[in-house]
């Protein structure tokens, strides 16, 4: 196995330990966070990686952020995340990453909508905004899979949601 080859299976075997230990609802107290966080991140650090983790155990979420990217669960939208341009649908976010390489960005969110319609009332909340389909865009429904994909021009929107159970889903690139 290469160095990077090792460097990656690493970082991830960390961050699938962290996200088994979120997902199981392991109740840690915030010296037990530090010492994971801090853990993660030296043997992170070993392997020449510049990674920042935070979990918040009151609300099961956490947080990843690398000199790549960042991964975050629950709770909050990446700092990076265009919410001046891209209007969300109310809602608990479920979980939201961030992801940089080579000048381009892009944003994956996922939210449980409150109300009902809530894939079509996030469709007109992206049209109001200016956003409209265009001839990279598309629109399709199979069963209860909803999808369409728009843009303004500057972004571009993959907006998704499987009808029944509310969660609105978001992938957003810098065209």
């Amino acid at each position: 196995m290469t160095h990077q080859g090792s460097r990656r299976s690493t970082v991830c075997a960390m961050a699938a330990a962290i996200a088994l230990a979120t997902v199981a609802g392991c109740s840690v107290d915030s010296l037990i966070e530090e010492g994971v966080e801090r853990a993660v991140e030296e043997a992170a650090e070993a392997e020449g990686e510049n990674v920042d983790v935070d979990l918040d155990s009151e609300d099961g979420g956490f947080v990843v952020e690398s000199d790549e990217g960042s991964f975050s669960v629950g709770g909050d939208l990446p700092d990076s995340f265009p919410g001046e341009d891209i209007p969300l649908i109310d809602g608990e976010i479920l979980s939201a990453s961030a992801m940089q390489s080579d000048g381009a960005s892009g944003w994956a969110v996922q939210i449980q909508a409150t109300g009902a319609d809530a894939f079509e009332r996030a469709q007109q909340a992206l049209e109001g905004a200016g956003f409209g389909e265009s001839g990279e865009s598309f629109s399709m429904s199979s069963g209860d899979l909803e999808m369409v994909g728009l843009d303004n021009g500057h972004w571009q929107v993959l907006l998704a949601s499987i009808e029944g159970e509310g969660v609105v889903s978001y992938t957003v690139n810098e065209m």
